[in-house]
């Protein structure tokens, strides 16, 4: 009797299942405004604590925003970072992991903030007249780094006569000697060019290091011992002709003087110093003025001297260089068949897959896309995605198996029915190659029904879809 009783009870609850299923309304435009979704991870650097970006819509002003949040590594003590109503973005640790910087934006401009762990209180430090990108505190904590806008002057022909109070003339002619002047979905592009900076970490005048009609741009690394600052640009007379060339410069922080480390053609990036301060690891290769082309891995001394590569045989482009704690090899970030991964190479070049899918911030289309960051104690926090859900924070510690510490569109997407994403194979026409794609079903997808097919086709290596969450193709 009492299994009669539970296999009824089983049949009712299937379908009560099938009945909801068929009730759940479909994803549609206006859900996109109730999708969240995790990006610029930032462990602390012993692990304890993890901040990133909680991304979203505002649904008022049409627009993206993202303010940050901070986790213990275990999934506790979940809790907005600060009490600020404004976008805030480009978490960085303090050395001493006492400290979090970020910027603080609102429509007229960004500001650069410290948050103090042990009060939980944060303050504002600067008082720019641009937006602050690229955060880098110096080994000794005492100063932040960061890349700044540096706005110049319109050329004119001749002075513009004044026009009468209240006249409705048009806009005036625009001259310009520069080669890129005017960007898509921007339209024309602001005179001037990214500059160094840097200011006190407990608040003060943020001085300009660097000058000139160069752009200064990413995120500079600190040397060891705080007096220089590395970062990749390409400072070449025909700069704005040679556009792929670029190199790694020193920059002394007392007069702004470059010295160039590198000196090859092609483009030279992402310096990485090792823990002791003695290695320069970097991405780059000799042009070859191909489409597409794959970086190497590159390490030298830190004056320039004694450079050599190395040899991970992977037939991949690489990306987001992370020293370990000890100096003894390098983590980074690559694609393969639709999955970005974390891979992890000795100086030797043995390389291994640490994590096997870091996806999910691009959201809109399905880039390639992801992120991640180191502990000291080798902890990995990054962002993980499925073709079902957006972004969530995920942290791997060693000889343990992946934890998501976030569900954050599980109130909404659980109650939306979704079209189910098969991963597909198939022969071009031309060369028998293997292409891979993605098929999206339609929800309550009929076999037997026809449907009308909508082929997209997109890029590969280059700016290559993932196997990741996308509104757009839902």
């Amino acid at each position: 009797m009492l299994s009669r009783t539970c296999l009824m009870l089983f049949f009712l609850l299937i379908n009560f299942i099938a009945v909801y299923s068929q009730q759940k309304p479909v994803f549609s435009g206006m859900d996109v405004f109730e999708l969240e979704w995790v990006d610029q991870p930032m462990v602390s650097p012993n692990g304890e604590w993890i901040v990133y970006q909680r991304r979203g819509m505002d649904i008022m002003k049409d627009r993206r925003q993202g303010q940050l949040w901070l986790i213990k590594s275990d999934g506790s003590e979940h809790e907005k970072l600060s009490n600020l109503d404004v976008n805030e973005s480009n978490a960085q640790w303090s050395p001493d992991g006492n400290r979090i910087a970020f910027t603080a934006s609102t429509t007229e401009g960004s500001e650069l903030f410290i948050y103090w762990l042990d009060s939980g209180k944060s303050a504002r430090i600067s008082q720019l007249s641009g937006s602050p990108g690229g955060l880098s505190w110096s080994p000794d904590g005492q100063w932040i780094a960061f890349s700044m806008f540096v706005e110049g002057s319109e050329l004119s022909l001749v002075k513009a006569p004044k026009k009468p109070k209240g006249a409705q003339w048009a806009d005036p002619p625009r001259l310009t000697t520069r080669l890129k002047h005017e960007a898509d979905g921007s339209g024309y592009m602001t005179p001037g060019f990214q500059h160094l900076f840097v200011i006190p970490s407990d608040g003060g005048s943020a001085r300009q290091v660097t000058h000139g009609d160069r752009n200064y741009r990413g995120t500079p690394i600190w040397s060891k011992d705080s007096r220089y600052l590395l970062l990749s640009a390409n400072l070449n007379e025909d700069w704005e002709y040679d556009f792929r060339n670029s190199e790694i410069y020193r920059i002394n922080l007392s007069d702004g003087a470059a010295t160039a480390l590198t000196d090859r053609q092609g483009p030279d990036s992402d310096p990485a110093l090792s823990p002791d301060g003695k290695t320069i690891a970097y991405l780059g290769y000799e042009d070859k003025v191909q489409t597409y082309q794959i970086n190497e891995l590159n390490l030298m001394n830190a004056d320039g001297s004694n450079k050599r590569t190395i040899k991970l045989g992977l037939d991949r482009n690489i990306s987001n260089l992370n020293w370990d704690a000890g100096g003894q090899g390098l983590y980074f970030m690559f694609t393969d068949k639709g999955n970005s991964k974390i891979g992890y190479t000795d100086l030797s070049g043995n390389t291994s897959v640490i994590v096997d899918q870091v996806s999910g911030t691009s959201v809109a289309r399905p880039y390639s896309s992801g992120d991640y960051s180191v502990s000291d104690n080798g902890i990995i926090a990054y962002t993980a995605s499925t073709p079902y859900r957006p972004a969530d924070l995920a942290v791997i510690k060693k000889r343990e198996w992946p934890k998501f510490l976030t569900r954050l569109n599980d109130d909404l997407l659980e109650h939306r029915q979704l079209g189910s994403v098969e991963e597909i194979w198939y022969k071009s026409t031309v060369g028998g190659l293997d292409i891979q794609g993605w098929l999206v079903l339609p929800p309550d997808f009929d076999a037997k029904k026809k449907y009308p097919l909508l082929v997209e086709n997109h890029g590969g290596p280059t700016s290559n879809y993932d196997n990741s969450f996308s509104p757009e193709m839902q």
